[in-house]
């Protein structure tokens, strides 16, 4: 019994650390996916295991991204890691700040705790259904839909970095190149005000605060978009010039 209990919390930690792995940028994810491999090399040489278990790691060392990166699209897989995270959400307080970008045809939700990006679809193709229901061939259907709004490209683009890391734009190809709109000179106050999720009475210092919370989960080298980080800095500045 003892045995089953540990198997079974073994297997919920590698599902939550999982989850966790697939949301960090490239970057980081392939420098803790090093560390833990060194980790274990050192472990091994330590006891006295090293033998014929090292050459067999370090002949799986060139194909472990690829590994890794097609376990991930396994659909059973990423639903049981949607499940883990939705289960993890629940026991969370609720209270959370969020935030909202739109366009013509997405309405962008940003959760200032975690980071994650999610969208509901306002019009055209899949209309009233969420960007996370949506499987990658879907979602890049949506990208040929909206070739004629820059604005509604640059943000689905933003998700998909954010939820497929680079893998998306081998898929599109010349389409995953697109360029993506860079966020305009000017910004209506009530727009700022929905971008940073503030309330018409917030002073400079929760402006300020609220500014370094969002772009610290949304900046490019953490696995955001230069395009949101853009449309965040505008929305401070805007609130403070104002």
């Amino acid at each position: 019994m003892a045995r089953l209990l540990l198997l079974l919390g073994l297997g919920v930690g590698l599902f939550i650390g999982l989850r966790w792995l697939f949301r960090q940028p490239p970057r980081v994810y392939w420098q803790v996916i090093a560390i833990l491999l060194a980790a274990g090399l050192v472990t091994l040489v330590l006891t006295g295991r090293a033998h014929w278990l090292t050459a067999v790691f370090a002949a799986m060392l060139p194909f472990l991204r690829a590994l890794l990166a097609l376990l991930y699209h396994i659909p059973l897989l990423k639903r049981l890691l949607s499940a883990m995270g939705a289960a993890q959400q629940s026991t969370e307080p609720s209270g959370g700040q969020t935030s909202t970008v739109h366009s013509k045809y997405l309405r962008m939700t940003l959760n200032h705790d975690s980071g994650d990006i999610n969208g509901e679809i306002l019009n055209g193709r899949f209309a009233g259904k969420k960007l996370d229901q949506l499987d990658l061939d879907a979602l890049l259907l949506l990208l040929g839909d909206y070739r004629d709004d820059e604005e509604s490209v640059a943000l689905l683009q933003a998700y998909l970095d954010r939820v497929y890391a680079d893998t998306w734009r081998e898929r599109a190809g010349a389409q995953g190149q697109q360029h993506a709109a860079n966020a305009p000179g000017d910004m209506s106050h009530e727009e700022a005000l929905q971008i940073l999720g503030l309330s018409a009475e917030a002073g400079e210092a929760e402006i300020i605060e609220t500014h370094r919370r969002l772009i610290q989960k949304l900046h490019p080298d953490r696995g955001g978009s230069a395009y949101l980080a853009a449309k965040i800095n505008l929305a401070k500045d805007t609130l403070l010039d104002g």
